[in-house]
């Protein structure tokens, strides 16, 4: 009986090397971990590889074109550029379902394109390992042009600073065309454009509290990581 119990207790391992592996293949990404069925991975987001897609296909167009160009960007790309679809954004250790983290998606509100005077500024993006994450605008250089200080009084490129030079335009959603440059309206979306893609979102219809949570790809992970777990502790106990 011993003999046959052990059998049983060891074979429970192989269990969680499955799991194992198969949890490992989808937060990782593949073939099979189908983009549509479970959402990107996190190294997507890392490597800023929608980012980068939705630029190329922007950059391929005349110039002259370029709001329309936006306009011909696929939705489900602009929306896996949202932090949002990140499955690494500590969604597993908060409460509640995956819709109520930021609600249902309204609508686009574009590209925001920060300028200062002949230099266009990009948004240093909120890396996933970071809950927040300083604001930044650098130029094409990488040389820091602004930011966001967290002490006024030992600022030098605050936004504020520099807001007799910085102005923002939108291209592509339904600011396209619009020019901002008041000081806290360029604030405001420039901590928005460190979570990628802006969106506008209704938290009414699935009583949302704005909390980032996990995709299906983080659950899936979770899951059958803490289950494989569950078996190995359990094929421990029984030998």
């Amino acid at each position: 009986m011993l003999y046959i119990e052990s059998v049983l207790s060891s074979s429970i391992s192989s269990v969680f090397e499955s799991a194992f592996i198969e949890s490992s293949v989808i937060w990782y990404g593949s073939v099979s971990a189908a983009l549509e069925l479970f959402g990107p991975s996190r190294y997507h987001w890392d490597n800023g590889y929608f980012s980068q897609d939705i630029e190329r296909r922007v950059s391929s167009v005349d110039s002259v074109f370029l709001d329309r160009a936006w306009e011909q960007v696929p939705d489900k790309l602009v929306l896996y550029d949202y932090i949002g679809c990140n499955p690494s954004k500590a969604g597993l250790f908060r409460s509640g379902p995956m819709l109520k983290g930021d609600g249902l998606v309204q609508d686009w509100l574009g590209n925001p394109n920060f300028e200062m005077g002949t230099l266009s500024l990009a948004v240093v993006r909120c890396p996933a390992f970071f809950e927040t994450f300083p604001v930044i605008l650098i130029d094409q250089g990488g040389t820091l042009r602004a930011d966001i200080p967290f002490r006024r009084a030992s600022s030098l490129n605050s936004i504020e600073q520099k807001s007799d030079q910085m102005v923002l335009y939108w291209e592509g959603g339904i600011l396209s065309s619009l020019l901002y440059s008041t000081p806290s309206v360029l604030k405001n979306y420039a901590r928005k454009a460190q979570l990628g893609s802006i969106f506008t979102f209704d938290f009414s219809t699935s009583s949302a509290d704005g909390v980032f949570r996990t995709s299906p790809r983080g659950w899936y992970s979770f899951s059958h990581t803490a289950l494989g777990e569950l078996f190995f502790f359990g094929h421990l106990l029984r030998c």
